[in-house]
Formats: structure tokens, sequence, C-alpha cells
């Protein structure tokens, strides 16, 4: 992962951003979302890691370019299962949910990978300023599939994009069975 990292001049600062929010999102739900074992977080590592990769590509569709690099690419130590659950990953952290290629997995990683994409997406969604600017605290929570989240009060009226954003992402997460609430 490094190594794709470093040879696609991947923004390790921006990733790293993400990543900070998608591990939060990943402990607090973690518990009632059944993501307690330890290689999610590292598969969570993994997809923030590498999904900006097919921007070396080109910016028009980046994630599919993104996961066709991962998925063909000789990357040591990773299993083909484990090039495919990565690549969809990657594929599915922006626009149309990647429905199809999660019933793909092997069964035993349908579920876990689509609540990973979750997570990831909304990382993704709330770093999308990429600018070294903490986030407020905020809170999450999910109940079956029903994740909400909370910000500080005037926050979203402060950060407009953020808001039409996660309007957008309530779409595309309900067409993969998750209600997004926020406010």
């Amino acid at each position: 992962v490094q190594a794709m990292m470093s040879r696609y001049q991947i923004d390790a600062q921006h990733a790293a951003r993400v990543e900070a929010v998608a591990q939060h999102l990943l402990q607090v739900l973690a518990d009632d979302w059944a993501l307690n074992d330890p290689m999610q977080s590292v598969w969570l590592h993994w997809a923030v890691s590498l999904h900006e990769v097919g921007l070396v590509v080109a910016h028009n569709q980046y994630h599919k370019h993104g996961a066709y690099l991962i998925q063909h690419s000789d990357l040591p130590g990773f299993s083909m299962r484990d090039q495919a659950l990565l690549a969809v990953l990657v594929r599915g952290h922006r626009r149309k949910f990647p429905r199809d290629e999660l019933i793909a997995l092997p069964k035993p990683l349908q579920e876990p990978a689509r609540r990973l994409l979750v997570l990831l997406r909304l990382a993704i969604l709330l770093r999308r300023d990429r600018a070294d600017v903490p986030l407020p605290s905020f809170a999450a929570r999910i109940a079956a599939n029903q994740l909400s989240l909370r910000f500080p009060d005037g926050w979203l009226d402060a950060h407009p994009l953020t808001r039409a954003d996660l309007l957008e992402e309530q779409k595309y997460l309900g067409a993969a069975g998750v209600t997004l609430i926020f406010g």
C-alpha cells in the first residue's frame, strides 16, 4: 500500500485527515454495527490510503480507475480476494453505491464491506475541503440501518457544500439500504 501511494503520488496528508474521521466513525459505531474485527480497521486504513489512486489516470471516474489499478496490480501480501475487497472499497467511495461489486465478494465479506464503505464515504465527504482544519466534534449513532450524524449548532449552515453533499449522500446510501439522518 505504501509503495502504491508513493508510485501514484497520493496526498498522504489528506489521506491521514480522512482516516482520522473514518477511524473515529468505526470506533463509535463498531459495537452497534458488528465491526469489531481488528482487520476491519486495517481494511479501512488501506482503502483510505488508496482511495485517490485513480487520479493518476483521470479525474473523471477516478474511483473506477483506482479500483481497476488495485484489482490488476501486483500487490505482494494481498490475495486475489483481498485485492477484490480493496478494489470494491475504492470503487465505492463516491457516487453510485457498488451493489453488484459487493454481491460479487464472498458472502462473509459482503455486509462488513458494505458497512465499511458507508464509513469511508462519510469520512471522505466530511473532509471534502482537503484543508488542514479540524472538524468539530460530532456525534454518530447507528440503529439497524439508520445512521445519524449530529453536528454542533450552526456548523452545517456555515458549510453549505458539505450539507449539499450529505443530502446527495442520503440518496446514494438509501439505495444501499442505509438511512442517513443529519443535523
